[in-house]
């Protein structure tokens, strides 16, 4: 039997050595698994988008029926014409005209009017005009989701610094003040927003119980 050996320089050990190391590297590569984000940081990477009243009331059904009784259902109304003409009158402004398009009028009358989710008309969003839950809340996609999926426990900071909802209570009269404020036609001169007056004229707030419970699922 002959038996032939193969001789190697030193380079040619070097480079063998090199490739047989890359080779296992790829190889550890492809069994090892690739760490997935986790829940809360895909979360936190979304921007949240508005999604309308007709979501939040599948679970505040409650706030809805209540909101439904306010002037805020039917803010929007009040930019068509004929409705209400003496005050329109009394703000200068002309009681037959339909202010529907009016971009002014509009941001203060609808949900997210310019923003991802929110109202750009009434032939394309019907269902974001009026001053929704959205308006002083917030954007709800995310807030959504993290409440429909019900993926791990959640606490109402969670649902703030991740969600993006936001808890106005503590001073409503800075979510109300956005709209009730000099620009507005219908405001006077020295006019200062009171939420408390404004409650017992048909403003909107809902019971507030829910707003130290953690959201546990």
């Amino acid at each position: 039997m002959v038996c032939s050996i193969l001789h190697l320089s030193g380079e040619a050990v070097i480079a063998a050595e090199d490739d047989a190391k890359a080779h296992w590297s790829k190889a550890q590569q492809a069994e090892e698994p690739v760490a997935e984000i986790s829940e809360v940081e895909r979360l936190k990477s979304m921007t949240p988008t508005y999604i309308g009243i007709g979501n939040c009331k599948v679970c505040h059904m409650p706030h809805f029926e209540s909101w439904q009784t306010t002037k805020m259902s039917k803010a929007f109304e009040l930019l068509k014409p004929g409705i209400r003409p003496e005050a329109k009158k009394q703000a200068g402004m002309d009681p037959n005209r339909n202010y529907t398009t009016d971009l002014e009028c509009v941001q203060c009358h609808t949900t997210g009017f310019g923003k991802p989710g929110g109202f750009t008309s009434i032939a394309d969003t019907p269902d974001m005009t009026d001053v929704q839950c959205e308006t002083c809340h917030g954007p709800g996609s995310i807030y959504a989701e993290m409440m429909l999926k019900k993926r791990g426990t959640y606490t109402r900071e969670d649902y703030m610094a991740i969600g993006g909802m936001i808890m106005p209570a503590a001073d409503m009269n800075v979510c109300a003040t956005q709209c009730h404020n000099q620009n507005s036609p219908f405001i006077t001169s020295g006019f200062e927003f009171n939420f408390e007056d404004r409650k017992s004229s048909g403003t909107h707030r809902h019971d507030i119980k829910y707003i130290d419970m953690p959201f546990d699922w």
